[in-house]
């Protein structure tokens, strides 16, 4: 099932999961965002999390990602301190930061992240426009992905969209 978020910010979501558009190093924005508001998704996850995720995020990627860290069109998991969701999903959308994303990465990851939701029995999904943001990908490509796999589920995947003119 899915439902649309306009204009909200999805480190606030009330869901079990919350995915985040990630690099494959588990940066989220540094010191710089945990004492002021950036618009990114991972920006705003290290805000409210005080920093805290990007922490566990960042040695999840030293300790299983290997020397370049996770590739992209991989998903890692990690606690969510501070948050009202008990998991964030980290969809590694590009290798390093402030990289551009690619079609064929948001392919490989949507079933990805339906795998893990399966597998830690959650329910209720917050996903951003992976790849949209920094990486560049256009927005009505990446619904469609979405749609495409999310129609169908039985999990309720709230789709967060900044641009309402999308529809």
């Amino acid at each position: 099932m899915i439902e649309y978020v306009i204009n909200e910010n999805i480190a606030l979501a009330d869901t079990d999961a919350v995915v985040n558009a990630a690099n494959g190093q588990g940066y989220m924005g540094g010191k710089r965002c945990i004492n002021e508001m950036h618009c990114g998704v991972a920006e705003n996850i290290q805000y409210f999390s005080r920093g805290k995720i990007e922490i566990l995020a960042k040695a999840e990627c030293r300790e299983r990602g290997g020397f370049l860290g996770f590739r992209p069109g991989t998903v890692f998991c990690t606690e969510a301190p501070f948050l009202n969701t008990r998991h964030i999903i980290h969809a590694v959308t590009m290798r390093f930061p402030g990289s551009k994303a690619h079609m064929e990465t948001v392919e490989k990851l949507v079933p990805e992240i339906l795998r893990v939701t399966g597998f830690l029995s959650i329910d209720s999904v917050a996903v951003p426009m992976l790849g949209c943001g920094t990486g560049g990908l256009p927005q009505t490509e990446v619904l469609k992905i979405f749609k495409r796999f999310f129609k169908n589920s039985q999990k309720q995947f709230l789709i967060y969209i900044k641009d309402k003119e999308m529809f």
